[in-house]
């Protein structure tokens, strides 16, 4: 059924017809399919073939999550940053990113790369991939690529380090190099820019969720 619901999705053999989607992908939800309480989640919070109820997305991406769908725990864990059909938990979304990210399987390095920058991208703590630049699509950029320079190297290893403790607030995907031979640095993306810019959305955040990002 959940496949079903991925043709009528995405026009693959029929054509396009959300509602259909959303029935086929209700019905493997009901019957207990994680994938397809994730999907329903989706359409409930982009209103695909249903009328858009961010509580009805919460609530089944929650359940989908605690399933163990790795999608799910980070739409879950977005739901709780932004306050989205519950209440914004920093904390609850910091606990789901990292249970998102201890799941991820990464790409390993190339051996070619400087020896201090493959040693972070070697570190299971931050669960970073190598990213073939090719495979990067709708591309943001947020400041400009470098060499790895020790520079370079220290801005990647803080990013890491504070995206380990507060996924919510700095989550780091993995490094790439483009055709210039620049490194660049694949975050998830910020509404507000650079992490300079992010920092005002912290200064703006009530004292509990503060103390949460300092815990």
């Amino acid at each position: 059924m959940q496949n079903v619901s991925l043709c009528y999705h995405f026009g693959i053999g029929v054509e396009i017809n959300y509602q259909k989607s959303f029935e086929y992908c209700k019905r493997s939800a009901d019957l207990g399919n994680e994938n397809g309480m994730n999907s329903v989640g989706k359409c409930y919070k982009h209103g695909k073939g249903v009328d858009q109820d961010n509580n009805k997305a919460f609530e089944y991406y929650e359940k989908s999550a605690n399933m163990g769908n790795k999608g799910a725990m980070y739409n879950v864990a977005g739901c709780y940053r932004n306050g989205i059909g519950t209440k914004r938990d920093i904390q609850s979304a910091n606990y789901w990113y990292k249970k998102n990210k201890s799941l991820l399987k990464t790409n390993k390095s190339p051996d070619h790369i400087n020896p201090e920058l493959k040693k972070i991208l070697d570190d299971e703590r931050f669960k970073l991939s190598w990213i073939d630049y090719k495979n990067l699509k709708n591309i943001k950029e947020r400041g400009k690529g470098g060499l790895a320079t020790q520079e370079f190297i220290q801005e990647l290893k803080n990013y890491c380090e504070i995206g380990y403790e507060n996924p919510s607030f700095l989550n780091c995907h993995g490094v790439s190099r483009n055709d210039d031979g620049d490194y660049i640095i694949a975050m998830m993306i910020a509404q507000k820019g650079s992490l300079r810019q992010n920092l005002v959305e912290v200064s703006q955040l009530e004292w509990r969720d503060k103390l949460n990002i300092l815990n």
